[in-house]
């Protein structure tokens, strides 16, 4: 049920004539579902309409609008594809907190660097309730633009060394149990 292939266009910038392309490819080899890795470090690749700066200021120009979301997701579906979308969090977050920096769990601003791969910047911060309410309209949002069931939210290699450096955050995790 699950005969998949992921594009990084965060990391590796892929323009959507590329993307149908590959899903032309995928159809030829009985691929069915594409994860889409919508937003890292290097970039926040889709339009945001709620949170316009996650695309305008996270994405360095490259990114899709909401209607190229929905051309591929039907181009996909045409060729039996599903489409997945992952938008990373709380860690490789660094285009979500050059957009808005409230969601940081540092005081300084971030920019964007040269280095691709991976990287550990600071991830969001989960004891700020803004973070909270921002997700809750940022995945409606998305969700309401993805029909897939599945919405992937990385929640890989979190270098907890930005939440241990804050006192906020210090304080929520002994309120909350969490080591």
């Amino acid at each position: 049920p699950w005969r998949g292939l992921m594009l990084d266009v965060c990391r590796h910038w892929i323009p959507m004539d590329v993307v149908l392309r590959t899903l032309d490819a995928m159809e030829k080899v009985k691929l069915n579902v594409l994860h889409l890795h919508l937003s890292d470090d290097q970039g926040f690749r889709v339009e945001s309409k709620r949170f316009p700066l996650l695309h305008q200021a996270g994405s360095n120009g490259k990114y899709y609008t909401q209607q190229e979301i929905r051309k591929i997701i039907t181009y996909a579906f045409q060729r039996g594809i599903r489409i997945v979308p992952e938008f990373d969090l709380p860690g490789h977050s660094k285009s979500w907190q050059i957009a808005y920096p409230a969601l940081s769990s540092v005081d300084y601003p971030l920019t964007f660097g040269s280095k691709n791969g991976i990287t550990f910047s600071p991830p969001v911060d989960p004891s700020n309730e803004f973070t909270y309410e921002f997700l809750d309209e940022f995945v409606g949002e998305m969700a309401n633009l993805f029909p897939d069931p599945y919405f992937h939210v990385g929640g890989d290699e979190v270098n907890p060394v930005h939440w241990m450096e804050n006192d906020s955050i210090v304080s929520f995790m002994q309120e909350q149990g969490l080591e």
